[in-house]
């Protein structure tokens, strides 16, 4: 290493008991954050996905929008998306 200041850090995080411990700690927030964002991306996924469907059923947005627990705004993107894509 370059800086013996980065050095001594990397040491501490990699060789002492306490170190290991701190970046156990900050790997599982990180995972567990990533599983949590996952899941929401996952959630609103399949909810375009149901909306998108309701829409082609010829259910209005108000009602879409209520049932798939999303603003109507967003399901209004959604469908207005939908269309430019197919034409």
């Amino acid at each position: 290493m370059h800086s013996s200041v980065l050095a001594k850090r990397v040491h501490e995080l990699k060789e002492t008991q306490k170190g290991v411990e701190f970046m156990c700690y900050e790997m599982e927030k990180i995972y567990s954050e990533g599983m949590e964002s996952g899941e929401k991306c996952g959630e609103l996924k399949k909810a375009k996905e149901i909306a998108l469907s309701m829409a082609e059923e010829g259910m209005d947005v108000k009602m879409i929008a209520r049932l798939v627990k999303v603003n109507e705004k967003e399901v209004q993107k959604w469908i207005d998306e939908s269309l430019c894509v197919m034409k």
